[in-house]
Parts: structure tokens; sequence; C-alpha cells
């Protein structure tokens, strides 16, 4: 990953007003908070690929001591601002609550925190640039890791990273994960977008529409437009199988405690037509009720991001 490319996003980066990311936050935010946060000690939590801050802030409010890292200097930069605006606030709201259900999710959030937790007083992250193949922590450190933002989606060699993560979590530890995931409504989108000429906003070639169905069992890597589409910059994406991901915990000593997917049903939208600031009435509406029912069946039918819950044995 370059730095330049992630700093070239920081302007908008928390200044989450779509309904892809808004919606990928807010289940995020809320399977952390429900599963992760330990009532009982006071966990050490490294946050990889921090960005701004976001998952490092919602740790810190519950009281965990918090350690951010990211390779962006400005990312690291523009967190470590959001230092005294966190310690003063008594509710956590993490990016703008532009659609009910991101207010519906802030306020579950809130009170999960207030009902289930022994609450302590807001801590701050500290926050550093790092990469994480070179992490500058002894061995078994942490007692828990959040590595969110598809970050090992991003990195070249994700099994080095993957094993770099392990080495500082301690025994009976946790870690909390997404990645992009192969499977999902947006290859069959792809295949459609080819022959309505890129209407929809992929942007690939007919080549790379079908490689996913060539090898239906292997992970899969893209280069995906990131920032303006009038000026996109390409980054490579790996896109992950379950069952290689259950071989690569495994490999790694590390059992899947839970599993859920996110943009599921809501990706009976093409996600570029999610992907914008300005959304219709009409798909506000029809993303509502696809989000419900999102909400209310099993979380691991194939969906845009897959997120796991593990502990190392």
């Amino acid at each position: 990953m370059q730095n330049n490319v992630f700093n070239e996003g920081l302007i908008d980066y928390d200044n989450v007003i779509d309904l892809f990311y808004s919606w990928l936050f807010s289940r995020l935010h809320f399977l952390i908070t429900k599963y992760t946060m330990n009532a009982h000690t006071q966990q050490k939590v490294l946050d990889i690929g921090c960005g701004t801050g976001f998952q490092s802030f919602l740790y810190a409010h519950c009281g965990s001591s918090v350690v951010g890292i990211d390779i962006s200097d400005l990312m690291i930069r523009q967190a470590m601002n959001k230092c005294k605006k966190h310690l003063n606030s008594n509710s956590l709201i993490l990016f703008p609550e532009c659609f009910d259900f991101v207010i519906r999710y802030n306020s579950r959030i809130n009170s999960l925190i207030t009902q289930n937790l022994v609450r302590k007083k807001n801590s701050t992250p500290s926050f550093l640039i790092s990469d994480l193949f070179h992490l500058p922590f002894s061995n078994e450190y942490f007692s828990h890791i959040n590595c969110c933002g598809s970050v090992i989606s991003l990195v070249e060699d994700n099994h080095l990273a993957l094993k770099e993560l392990t080495r500082v979590l301690r025994p009976g530890g946790t870690l909390f994960i997404d990645v992009e995931s192969k499977w999902n409504m947006d290859r069959f989108w792809t295949l459609c977008d080819v022959l309505l000429k890129n209407r929809l906003g992929y942007w690939s070639s007919f080549k790379d529409a079908y490689q996913p169905f060539l090898s239906l069992r292997q992970n899969l890597s893209i280069d995906y437009p990131y920032g303006e589409r009038e000026n996109p910059i390409d980054i490579r994406i790996k896109l992950f199988t379950n069952n290689n991901l259950k071989k690569e915990f495994s490999s790694l000593n590390l059992r899947i405690i839970k599993r859920w997917t996110i943009h599921s049903i809501t990706n009976l939208i093409p996600s570029p037509i999610l992907d914008t600031n300005r959304p219709s009435t009409l798909l506000k509406n029809l993303f509502k009720m696809l989000s419900v029912i999102e909400e209310n069946i099993p979380f691991y039918l194939p969906g845009c991001n897959a997120v796991y819950y593990l502990q190392k044995n």
C-alpha cells in the first residue's frame, strides 16, 4: 500500500455520508461493542490501520488502553487532533448521522456501553505511524487486536500480516477483523455492467468480470479504483473466500468464535450506486427495506465484507 494513496482520501475519510460506508461502519461498530467489549478487565487493544481513529475511539470510550497504528502520517495526525474532543464527550458519535439507521445504531451502541459494561473513564488512545509487518511491540503484548477497514485485503502478503498480528497477541486474546469477500452480488453486477457499458460504475473488462467464476474456491485479486471517479487511483485488493480464510486462521492457531457478513441483502443494489453522497429518496427507501431484511437473517450469507471474531489458542 502506498502512503500517498490513503493521504489522498483524508479529506473525506471522516465525512461518511453515503449509504454503503455508513451501513458498513454502523454494523461493524455495533458488532464490536456487543461482542468484544469486556466488562471486567482492562483490555490492551491494538487498532491496526486505524485511519483517523474510528474504532480506536470506540474502544477507548469503554475504558480500554488503545494504541492505533497506520502508515498514513496525515491520518495519524488527524486522529491525534480528535483526542481532546473525544475525551470530553459523554456519548459516542464517530461519523455524521446522515441516515436513520446511523442514529439508531449509535443509540444502541451507547446503550450497550452504559448497560452492559462497567463504565470507566474515557481513555485517550495513543497513535503511531507504523506498518503492520514490523510492529514495534514485544511478543504477546496485547489482549485484543482490531483490524477493520479491509486492511488485510489491502496488504501485499496477508499471511505475513496475520502472522505478525498473532505474534503480538496473547494466548487467549481475541482478534476482530473484516476483509473484502469474493462472493457477493457485486460479482453478478460486474458482469451486467460489462453488457451495460459501465453504466453501473464497476469499470471492469469482460475478462476481469468472468475471471472469478473460473476458479470458484480461490481468492481473487482485483484493481479497485480508489478516490474520485473522475481521477481514481487503482489499488490492488484481495477478495477472500471463507474456506481459504478458515485454513489461514487455523494455520496460525486462531479459532473462529463468530463470523458475519455485511452488505449481503443490501448488495441487491450495486455497490457503486450506494456509494453516493446524494442518494435519492427512492434509493434511501429501497435501502431501508433491504437493510431491515439483512438485520434479521443469518449474517453468514455471501456479502461484500466478511467479519470474523477470533481467539488465539
